[in-house]
C-alpha cells in the first residue's frame, strides 16, 4: 500500500512538469522523496531477507545435527536460529516504519506540490 502511494506523489510529480517554476519545484520534490522512500524501503527489505536466510540456515543446521546425534551442536544452532529469527522479526517492522515514514514524507511533498500548482 505504501508503494502505491510513492508512485502515485511520483505520477503526480510528472504531470506537474507544465506548472510555474514553483510548482515543478515541488514536484520534484515530492519525486525525489519517492525515490528516497523507495530506496530506503528497499534496502531495510533486504537486510530482512537476510537475516530471514540467517535464520533458514540455523535451523537447517540444526535439523542436521540433530539428526547426526549432537545434541549440544543442535541446540546452539536452534539457538541462533532464534535469534535470527527474532532479528529478522524486527528487522521486518522496522521495514514496515520506513515505508510508512515515506510515504508520510512523499504525501506532504505531493501536497506542497499540488498547493504551489493551485496558486498559479
Amino acid at each position: 500500500m505504501q508503494f502505491k502511494h510513492i508512485l502515485a506523489a511520483a505520477a503526480l510529480a510528472a504531470t506537474l512538469g507544465a506548472c510555474s517554476d514553483n510548482a515543478q519545484q515541488a514536484a520534484q520534490a515530492a519525486a525525489d522523496k519517492a525515490k528516497a522512500a523507495a530506496e530506503a524501503t528497499k534496502a531495510a527489505a533486504q537486510q530482512t531477507a537476510a537475516q530471514a536466510q540467517a535464520a533458514t540456515a540455523a535451523a537447517q543446521q540444526a535439523v542436521a545435527q540433530a539428526k547426526a546425534g549432537d545434541v549440544a551442536g543442535a541446540t546452539a544452532s536452534a539457538a541462533q536460529a532464534t535469534a535470527a529469527g527474532q532479528a529478522a522479526a524486527t528487522s521486518a517492522q522496522q521495514t514496515a516504519a520506513t515505508a510508512q515514514q515515506g510515504a508520510a514524507e512523499v504525501k506532504d511533498a505531493a501536497q506542497q506540490a499540488v498547493d504551489a500548482a493551485k496558486k498559479n
